[in-house]
């Protein structure tokens, strides 16, 4: 019942960023891909770089197996933000972790205050959404760019 609630939620209320999960997902249709919840998880050869559009998850190949279990819970979060969001997700929590993530001036923020990326909002929010529905530990407050 739930996957078929989430599914739902995520094509109608979700449609944007499901649409641009999905585009992302054709671009990597050769990669290994699995389920996880109802979200589709698809391993990319993108170092580093782990998103979540919707219902689709899109995580580094290259994380230690532990690493990959707290990741795929603090992305699934963001599928979970998605539903709850709607079309306002891509303002409200793509876009500001997008460039919370990728712009230098914020990565050199993080290291040199020792700053935490998950105690930024979307994060930290996706982080205690993806634990409280998946009953699984997610990033927590896991230091990056040190």
């Amino acid at each position: 019942m739930y996957t078929a609630v989430y599914l739902i939620l995520q094509w109608t209320w979700g449609i944007l960023q499901n649409l641009c999960g999905l585009a992302l997902f054709l671009l990597n249709i050769r990669r290994q891909h699995s389920f996880y919840n109802g979200a589709v998880v698809t391993k990319w050869a993108n170092p580093g770089y782990s998103t979540g559009l919707g219902m689709f998850i899109f995580m580094s190949d290259e994380l230690p197996a532990d690493d990959h279990r707290r990741i795929r819970v603090h992305e699934y979060g963001h599928t979970v933000q998605s539903m709850i969001l709607g079309p306002l997700f891509l303002l409200v929590v793509g876009l500001p972790s997008m460039l919370w993530s990728v712009l230098p001036v914020f990565k050199r923020y993080r290291r040199e205050n020792r700053v935490s990326y998950y105690s930024f909002y979307p994060e930290r929010w996706a982080n205690h959404l993806g634990e409280r529905v998946t009953k699984c530990p997610s990033m927590g407050q896991a230091l990056i760019d040190m």
